[in-house]
């Protein structure tokens, strides 16, 4: 396999992936700013499906109060993953 003249978008973002497991590994901090961060008070739940009605099904299955009140969503790869902001 050659190597491309030019890098792309997916290798630039692969080794800046790669750079941040590595400071994960070595130690290094990387803390959100407070305004970014979640609450004390609160975790995040994600529950995943194969499909975005599968994922909601997931969290009414685990009691959560209001399923369609997700506070983010993500697909990758054809894998839903819905997330619930949720008071401890």
């Amino acid at each position: 396999m050659s190597t491309a003249p030019v890098k792309s978008l997916i290798d630039e973002q692969l080794e800046q992936i790669e750079r941040s497991l590595a400071n994960v590994g070595a130690g290094v901090s990387h803390e959100l700013p407070e305004s970014m961060g979640m609450p004390n008070d609160r975790v995040l739940m994600l529950f995943k499906g194969p499909t975005f009605a599968a994922a909601v099904h997931q969290a009414e299955l685990a009691s959560i109060e209001n399923p369609q009140a997700w506070n983010c969503r993500a697909c990758i790869c054809g894998e839903w993953t819905v997330g619930y902001e949720v008071r401890v």
